[in-house]
């Protein structure tokens, strides 16, 4: 995930306000050398730690969240789970940071919502006119995504970042892989009149693909836009 700087306690709440993912808070300093050092592993395990959040706080331009988790030196990792505190590192102890980060990202993994596979026998027949089939399709879950591969076994790079950035919604949501059906694919790129993939749609309703779903995410439309 990217890395998020956040500058008071109202800021990092909403960025914790679900409480679904767990949270890692980089807390550092201009005039602490070190704070170097830990702000590069903090972006390089936000890259790494795809089920974690990553908030970067200047800790004297954000003395309320420093007062709140009570550090008074600086660089600082504070670990949230829940919206709780469930471990600190003070100073610069990379393997220490590192191990705790990932835990956190393994047991979002684990927890993190299942998406509901959708095989072609389940949908229909091909025996099916095509436009009776894709309509079935897009309605068979009220959020389907059509994609290359499945969720875990992408076969593309967007269609893996998609996957990535529903799942950190808390979006629970089927799926079709479209490189096992030409005709599905074929038939979707002129029913949506959208030419590539992935494509989400929610309620039989054409959402669009992943730079939408990026912008809705950044609007914080995502959830409406989904009729959750």
């Amino acid at each position: 995930m990217t890395m998020a700087k956040v500058g008071s306690v109202a800021e990092l709440d909403a960025l914790t306000r679900n409480g679904e993912l767990p949270t890692v808070v980089h807390l550092w300093a201009s005039w602490a050398p070190m704070c170097t050092q830990t702000e590069q592993l903090a972006t390089r395990l936000a890259k790494e730690c795809t089920r974690v959040k990553f908030a970067s706080v200047e800790a004297e331009e954000a003395e309320d969240i420093a007062e709140k988790y009570e550090i008074s030196s600086v660089p600082a990792f504070v670990f949230l789970q829940g919206g709780k505190v469930v471990g600190k590192v003070i100073g610069v102890n990379a393997p220490d940071i590192t191990a705790k980060a990932m835990a956190l990202n393994s047991q979002a993994e684990a927890a993190a919502p299942v998406a509901v596979p959708v095989t072609l026998a389940a949908t229909a027949s091909k025996d099916v006119p095509l436009n009776t089939r894709l309509e079935q399709l897009v309605s068979k879950e009220p959020v389907m995504l059509f994609m290359k591969g499945a969720p875990g076994a992408e076969r593309c790079g967007f269609s893996r970042t998609i996957v990535a950035l529903l799942q950190d919604q808390g979006v629970k949501f089927g799926t079709f892989d479209i490189l096992g059906d030409e005709e599905v694919r074929q038939g979707l790129k002129e029913l949506s009149k959208w030419p590539t993939f992935p494509q989400l749609y929610a309620k039989g309703k054409l959402v669009g693909g992943l730079d939408v779903v990026k912008e809705l995410i950044e609007g914080d439309e995502l959830q409406g836009e989904l009729g959750m």
